[in-house]
């Protein structure tokens, strides 16, 4: 059991907008139906991807985000990978991910580095927003011991009873870091002030977050996280390889579909081209 922490937090601001980075933080090669779920008989083999040799398989992000709020400051949404897993995958992702899992990156592909790169202190990082704990999205978590980590309630309970078949890694959930569970039945704000608003979208994993931020510009971009992992699953209503909950899944998927129809920006979370933004930020 972690402590619960009530929301709005401190912060909010009558009338905020953020800016937003997108942190890719690594690549990693996956099966050419790990987005797209295929039918018929041995769907998981052929899914996996069994048959297909490695040259074949598509790259997909493993993305992170710093957000800028003019009044509580930055902070992340989720970590990315940590930085030793440029060198060692095993030491932070386990013997078994590192057999099963092709990463590429490097140790300044890691949030830390890309924020002092942006002239943020990753020291100073009070407050990272957990959209669910599968390993690519928890696996920096150690790398900000300043940070509160907030996590949607069901979302930690999962992580705790889940293990490396349901994506989860026991040691990134490290005891010493201030973790909040938090309550979001349908939506809640963040901050109070509609700058950063929280939408429970399970069936990814119970507890699983996307969000909708309103930027500086008065824009609106929404962050679907694991809930469609490209543009072309919301077009397509797509079923990934993966999920906890099917009918979860369609469920939130639809109601993500409907709130990418009034944003002017849409990030999924393993788009192949989701992270390709010329600046760097949306703002």
């Amino acid at each position: 059991m972690i402590p619960a922490q009530s929301l709005p937090l401190d912060g909010g601001r009558d009338g905020a907008g953020v800016r937003v980075h997108p942190l890719r933080s690594a690549n990693m090669l996956a099966p050419p139906r790990f987005l797209q779920r295929p039918g018929g008989p041995l769907w998981l083999l052929r899914g996996l991807g069994a048959h297909v040799p490695r040259s074949k398989w598509m790259t997909i992000p493993i993305p992170c985000f710093l957000v800028e709020h003019p009044e509580a400051g930055p902070f992340l949404i989720d970590t990315g990978l940590h930085a030793s897993v440029a060198d060692d995958p095993a030491a932070n992702l386990g013997r078994a991910a590192k057999l099963l899992y092709a990463i590429r990156m490097t140790a300044d592909d890691a949030a830390p580095a890309q924020l002092q790169a942006r002239g943020v202190d990753p020291a100073q990082i009070a407050l990272v927003l957990m959209t669910h704990l599968h390993y690519d999205h928890a696996s920096g978590a150690s790398q900000f011991p300043n940070a509160t980590f907030l996590v949607e309630r069901r979302e930690w309970d999962a992580a705790q009873r889940g293990g490396f078949r349901q994506g989860y890694h026991g040691p990134h959930f490290d005891p010493q870091l201030d973790w909040r569970a938090i309550d979001v039945e349908h939506e809640a704000d963040l901050f109070g002030d509609g700058s950063v608003v929280l939408l429970h979208t399970p069936g990814h994993t119970p507890g699983h977050l996307s969000l909708l931020l309103r930027l500086e510009s008065g824009e609106r971009l929404l962050l679907t996280a694991d809930a469609a992992y490209a543009k072309q699953t919301l077009a397509g209503r797509w079923l990934p390889l993966f999920v906890d909950d099917e009918t979860a899944y369609f469920a939130s998927l639809d109601r993500l579909t409907a709130q990418a129809g009034e944003a002017d920006h849409v990030v999924c979370g393993h788009d192949p081209d989701g992270l390709d933004r010329a600046d760097g930020v949306f703002a």
